[in-house]
């Protein structure tokens, strides 16, 4: 019977059962990974499919955990697959799938909440009445505003939903551009330059690749306006941070809003955490429960594919079968 490990904390009762009456052996439970790769590789070792969202998925865990207990399939919770090296896990013939638009609309929810708390200056109006002030400061607003979507994929796509219903300019860069759902939107595709140099919001929904990696340096930053706002809920090393540190600090932008960050958890000593002008969250835009419901679901049906129906559904590697 193939051992499933079930990594992420929810009330996955339906969906675990599922597998189980599929006549899968499945376990829930945490695994530690933040800090001892040997007690990881230890850890998820003991299972034929680890279901997470985390976790150092590098060569020597993936040749570990494949030699002794076997492991065939990686399914991330989530979309994001930066953290697994897809290469060797081909290599290794260990299948890696993930959940496609699952989270989509809760990410989405996120950047918009992200959007009108640092345009309203809501974060800020909040500590000063809890540190006993009353000012009627002001803030601005995103009516009349360009907003650009940096990336166009399905979490992108469902923030235009959302903003389409406000009195505002989306225009959007991606390389692979879905023009019928642009369209539909009202959203123009415009050259990266273009969106860099006239959004007053860039809102960012790239994948973390060795092109996007860093993308948003110095010089990016300095073709900004200065009253611009940059948004990130896709991958933290997207941004050069030392390069926003500094842009932040002196003004070269207005402010960030951020949910994702070049090292997680963020250390004690970043300098993000003293700036006024940005506002930070835990890398929880997908986390709601609904939304894990929804990822859990999708995890389930990619899982009883591969170990029962012996089909592959979202996995992203194919050529793994090929080293098996």
């Amino acid at each position: 019977m193939h051992k499933i490990l079930v990594a992420v904390n929810g009330n996955f009762e339906n969906q675990i059962n599922r597998m189980r009456k599929a006549g899968l052996e499945v376990h829930q439970r945490p695994v530690a990974y933040h800090r001892d790769e040997k007690v990881f590789a230890e850890d998820v070792s003991n299972f034929n499919c680890v279901v997470m969202g985390g976790g150092p998925w590098n060569k020597n865990v993936l040749k570990y955990a494949k030699e002794k207990g076997n492991l065939k399939m990686i399914v991330k919770f989530g979309v994001g697959v930066d953290n697994i090296d897809l290469n060797a896990a081909t290599r290794l013939g260990i299948a890696v799938s993930n959940a496609p638009g699952s989270n989509s609309r809760a990410v989405a929810e996120h950047a918009l909440a992200l959007i009108l708390a640092i345009t309203r200056n809501i974060v800020a109006f909040d500590r000063t009445i809890k540190a006993g002030y009353w000012s009627n400061s002001m803030s601005g607003t995103v009516i009349g505003k360009t907003i650009g979507l940096l990336g166009f994929g399905n979490i992108a796509i469902r923030l235009a939903e959302f903003l389409k219903n406000f009195p505002v300019n989306i225009i959007a860069y991606d390389i692979y551009k879905n023009e019928e759902k642009a369209r539909s939107l009202g959203v123009r595709f415009v050259e990266l330059d273009k969106l860099i140099t006239t959004s007053d919001i860039i809102s960012i929904h790239v994948p973390l690749t060795e092109t996007t990696r860093g993308m948003v340096n110095k010089t990016f930053l300095e073709k900004m306006k200065p009253s611009a706002y940059i948004i990130n809920t896709s991958r933290g090393a997207v941004i050069k941070e030392k390069d926003l540190i500094e842009a932040l600090k002196n003004k070269t932008i207005m402010g960030a809003a951020l949910d994702t960050f070049e090292q997680e958890p963020l250390p004690e000593d970043s300098e993000l955490r003293k700036l006024d002008n940005v506002i930070l969250t835990p890398h929880s835009a997908s986390n709601t429960w609904e939304a894990f419901i929804s990822i859990m679901e999708c995890c389930a049906d990619n899982i009883i594919e591969f170990f029962v129906n012996r089909q592959l559904k979202n996995v992203l590697n194919p050529d793994f079968k090929k080293y098996v």
